[in-house]
Formats: structure tokens, sequence, C-alpha cells
């Protein structure tokens, strides 16, 4: 009996979703969260080598395991109170990490979404907009810095400017960094915290409408995201996402074998990609999430995407 192993956690609705399409075809899914310890294990033993995984009442060897999905997002549920939980609380998180990484050695032979080399690059947003430039994307112009005088340099050029994070900024329960307008006069007084962080400045680009495109292998999801119909989301659609209208959009060819190609160069299976789309009707890359979320677009359009993840864990479990 093979098994699909998940890394993540069964509360997330979007692994909730997949475990139950894969339970309905007969599949043997089982996930393992590390954030919930005392209900989730993994063995190392050797002489010989054995590697087991426990969880949801099962006891998996990994020589069983034919797909993997990495679906790990940070534990958000709670926050430190003091320095010593802090400490404990990182030290935790280092050690699963040192015991999980591994696996993408000892289960090198399986399919995965994504492989941990290709998801970690992609995640690099240099590196995600150089080779969206590379592949003939247009981008918005900007700088990525924490010199402070570069940046301010840069900046004066533009009539309007964007701040985004290269990562996440999230303090629970509602304490949220996202993408914001600044003016010149902002980067001058806050030029002590760019000094501490590298970064991403971008000329603000005037929107019709914004695109999420979904790509599951070879299947392309796109949908219209009417961000400008709707104040809080005009400058970033994540503020209120769900007063926004979406619809299914019919994406140029010329745009999406060209996006095809880029997530080939990505060497990801899975991406949510972020496009504006201006006034002019050009394409502007933003980023790509190898691990974005999909299921309220899904729900919202009746789209298959989850059905298209839990097939290709399926295929590749039988070759």
């Amino acid at each position: 009996m093979f098994w699909i192993l998940i890394i993540g956690d069964i509360d997330d609705p979007h692994v909730a979703k997949i475990y139950s399409l894969l339970k309905k075809r007969g599949e043997h899914p089982i996930v393992l969260n590390p954030f919930k310890g005392s209900e989730n294990s993994i063995s190392y033993t050797y002489d010989p080598l054995s590697i087991q995984i426990n969880a949801q009442g099962n006891a998996v060897e990994i020589n069983n395991i034919k797909s993997v999905w990495w679906r790990l997002k940070p534990n958000l549920t709670s926050v430190p109170e003091t320095k010593e939980e802090f400490e404990r609380s990182k030290f935790i998180h280092r050690e699963w990490q040192l015991t999980l990484e591994p696996l993408k050695y000892f289960l090198n032979e399986c399919f995965w979404i994504n492989r941990r080399e290709t998801d970690a690059l992609c995640r690099n947003k240099p590196y995600q907009l150089h080779m969206a430039k590379e592949e003939g994307f247009k981008i918005p112009n900007g700088i990525i810095s924490n010199n402070k005088n570069e940046v301010q340099k840069k900046v004066r050029a533009f009539k309007q400017f964007v701040y985004k994070p290269l990562s996440y900024y999230i303090v629970p329960p509602d304490r949220v960094l996202y993408s914001s307008i600044m003016t010149e006069e902002e980067v001058s007084q806050k030029s002590n915290n760019i000094e501490q962080a590298p970064c991403i400045f971008q000329e603000y680009i005037e929107k019709d409408f914004e695109l999420r495109i979904t790509i599951v292998g070879g299947k392309v999801f796109p949908i219209k995201i009417q961000s400008q119909q709707n104040n809080a989301t005009k400058f970033d659609w994540r503020k209120d996402q769900i007063n926004i209208n979406y619809e299914i959009f019919d994406l140029p060819k010329s745009i999406e074998q060209k996006l095809l190609i880029l997530h080939q160069k990505f060497e990801i299976f899975f991406g949510a990609y972020d496009f504006i789309v201006d006034p002019n009707g050009e394409y502007y890359f933003l980023e790509v999430n190898p691990a974005g979320q999909w299921l309220w677009l899904e729900e919202n359009l009746n789209l298959s995407i989850s059905e298209s993840i839990a097939e290709a864990l399926i295929d590749n479990t039988r070759n």
C-alpha cells in the first residue's frame, strides 16, 4: 500500500480539502503537522535506516510514500509572551525544520509539490523579478535595497511608489504588513528602518484590474480581480479579498504560453502568479507564490484547482 504525505496542518482548509478528495478516491493520505508534536511524530533509526511517520492513527514507513505535498505554513496561533517562550518557540521550529528538511533527500524519488530546492529559490523576490524580466514580461521599475541613499535617489523619479516586504510580517490576531503607498518624506523619516533590512520599492502602476493566475502542472486558472472597485483593495487586494468581484478570465494565448515557459523554468509544479493589467492593456508581473491560497477563488467560481492537485498526487502514486 502506497501513501501520500502531506506536511502541513489538517485544520488548514486547503489541506482538509485535498485530504478529503484523496480519501474519497480510496487513496491513503497522511498529514504530518510539526506544530502539533503531541499528535504527530517522525522517527529516524539506524542500522538499518528506518524513517517512520505517525499521524491520524497511522504508522507509515517512508519507503511506502510515493507523493509529497509540502503545505507547511507559519504557526501564527499564538504570540510568545516572554523572551524565554520566544526562544523556546524558535528552538522547536529549528528542531523540526532540521528533522523535516532531510526528507527531500530520503524521498528524492517521490513526486513533490513543490520540490524543496526549487520552492525555496522561487520564493526569492529578486530572483522572481529577474526571471520574469528575462522571459519578456514587464515588471514595475524599482529597487530592492537597505541602502537608504540609493532608495531615496531611486524613488525621486517616481510620481507614486509602493513599498512591499520581501516576505511577510504577521502578528496575531490582526496585524499584517501589506503593500502600501509611500511618499518621499516617509522614506526619509523611516530611513533607519530601511537600513535594518532590504525593502522593495516600486513605481506605482495604474491598474485597470489585477490577475491571480494559478498553475497546477500545465493547467492554467486565470482569475480577474476587480480590485479597483473597492477603495480598501485599490493598492493591495488582499486587504479585503472577500468583498471583491472575481471572474474567470480569458488570458491571451501569448501571455499564457510565456507564463507556462516561466513556470517550467522555475521548476515548480504549483504556483500562484499575481499580475497587474494597466489601462493600456499592458501586463506587469508582480510575483509568484509557490504555496499561494486558492480555495476561496475555487469556491467562488467553481474551479477545479483542488481536483487537479489531488489528481497529480494520485497519478504519481500509481506510477
